[in-house]
């Protein structure tokens, strides 16, 4: 039994035990995990199991449910070739090569009901069939494929021609940035036949002596660029996709056009390298921003600085972007936003840190209660404040940024040493939720001023809880109670 076959064998059993309704969910769950990005290589068999799996059910529901599942497995397919190229987030500047991942689902069905409805249909009805196997699938995506860049071709060239089909079309696809995507996925599709199979040459992770020294991929980019000039953005994509370090691709593009002046870059045929890498920074400004507003995680704001920080970083240390007005504009206005972010971060900093290092108190049924969002909030204060002490060159926060850092010390130093001292001096029943209060003191320490520290402080810890034990528990009395006799007359 080969693997795959064993390993589908497992998920069937496995599926076996689940009600249909329970099958439908975890279908809709994986099917949300893969819009957003996820990549598990399981998904597409475990797809494909439960679609035969609920054709077993019900044959009114079923069908319905199959179909469903079975479209979503036909759509993905018909897109696959665009993995590389595909981003979350809305960028500022539209970045040939990058798309919009939502566009995906309006191109679909504009093509489905207005393009294409009787060759998706018949592709979707085949794929209904049990006796259609993965790999006729497959071919039948792959022709439907083909078809669809004829017609979208067609389409595109008609926008150019009239008015009223550009307004109609951007209806359909979101707009002249969905009409922009469009063109990406068809040149996209236009390139599968020599795109696909020179990125299956380059490796999978391309790190920094790839990009800086070896001469195969710089052979491989330069003789493409020679056949094709116009999918050299395409090509930045998909290379930086797997570039361990983005910022190297402007090394890479110096190495190609055979200069390190910004200037000469800009006006040779590598300079959508650049492009490409400075939309990666509008694209990690615009996550940090997501992440600092809307996401409870503590540390994903830090890390989105963090990627930040080292893009711009390695871009500046191989370009000097003065000498490009364009690029060095549209590197500014990412600093300035992030750096606005980070200052409001600072300043509300020393009041999350005070608020997460009071001791807690406990409910009704002797529970601590936690305030985990204040400790949170402080993590990520901390965090921000370290990354920011770091990369000072990166982040025009100085002022606040020193400001923030002095308090921080001050306050973490005296109040951690304050609540270590005083934990010794603590009744039984108060020593929880003081030494709750201590361990995210040293927790919080540990983020700041590093290992070493905390771990001084956690042996200071041990030494006040010891002697809080061994410490007496009332007050002792000299002479037995029996002894002790009061006369009334007295």
């Amino acid at each position: 039994m080969t693997n795959p076959e064993l390993v589908s064998n497992k998920i069937r059993s496995y599926l076996q035990d689940l009600s249909p309704k329970a099958v439908e969910g975890l279908v809709r769950s994986l099917e949300r995990a893969r819009a957003e990005g996820s990549n598990d290589p399981h998904f597409e068999l475990i797809l494909t199991v439960s679609a035969q799996m609920l054709r077993q059910f019900q044959p009114s529901e079923a069908e319905s449910r199959a179909w469903r599942l079975r479209q979503g497995q036909v759509q993905r397919k018909f897109f696959q070739p665009l993995d590389e190229f595909l981003v979350t987030e809305f960028l500022p500047n539209k970045q040939e090569g990058r798309i919009h991942r939502d566009v995906l689902d309006r191109v679909w069905t504009w093509l489905g009901r207005d393009l294409l409805p009787s060759d998706v249909k018949k592709v979707l009805d085949l794929a209904l069939r049990p006796k259609v196997s993965d790999d006729k699938l497959d071919l039948l995506v792959s022709n439907l494929r083909r078809t669809a860049l004829d017609a979208m071709s067609n389409a595109l060239h008609q926008i150019d021609r009239s008015d009223k089909e550009r307004r109609r079309l951007s209806i359909e696809v979101g707009g002249e940035r969905g009409i922009a995507d469009l063109k990406d996925i068809n040149k996209i599709f236009g390139a599968e036949d020599w795109l696909m199979p020179l990125l299956q040459v380059v490796p999978e992770t391309l790190n920094e002596k790839k990009f800086r020294a070896d001469t195969s991929i710089l052979r491989i980019v330069q003789r493409c660029s020679e056949r094709f000039p116009d999918h050299v953005p395409v090509v930045a994509v998909a290379l930086m996709e797997r570039a361990d370090s983005p910022s190297d691709l402007a090394c890479f593009a110096g190495r190609l056009a055979n200069t390190t002046d910004a200037k000469l870059i800009s006006a040779s045929r590598f300079a959508p390298f650049i492009d490409v890498v400075l939309s990666e920074a509008e694209r990690l400004n615009m996550l940090a921003q997501e992440h600092r507003k809307h996401n409870p995680d503590p540390v994903a704001f830090s890390t989105a600085l963090s990627d930040y920080h080292n893009l711009v970083k390695g871009l500046e240390q191989d370009l000097e972007f003065s000498h490009s007005s364009t690029w060095h504009k549209r590197l500014s206005e990412t600093k300035r936003e992030i750096s606005a972010s980070v200052t409001s971060e600072l300043q509300n900093a020393m009041a999350a840190v005070r608020r997460s290092l009071q001791v807690p108190k406990t409910d009704a049924a002797g529970n601590l209660k936690i305030d985990s969002a204040s400790i949170d909030e402080a993590v990520r204060a901390l965090r921000t404040a370290v990354m920011v002490r770091n990369g000072s060159e990166t982040f025009a926060v100085n002022d606040v940024g020193k400001r923030t850092r002095q308090v921080i010390e001050q306050t973490l130093e005296i109040v951690t040493r304050s609540l270590i001292s005083d934990l010794s001096k603590q009744p039984d029943q108060d020593v929880a939720a003081h030494l709750s209060a201590v361990d995210t003191a040293i927790m919080l320490s540990d983020i700041y001023f590093g290992g070493d520290y905390s771990a001084q402080l956690k042996r200071s810890r041990q030494t006040a809880l010891e002697k809080q034990r061994t410490a007496p528990k009332g007050p002792e009395f000299p002479f037995k109670p029996e002894t002790l006799q009061i006369s009334v007359a007295e």
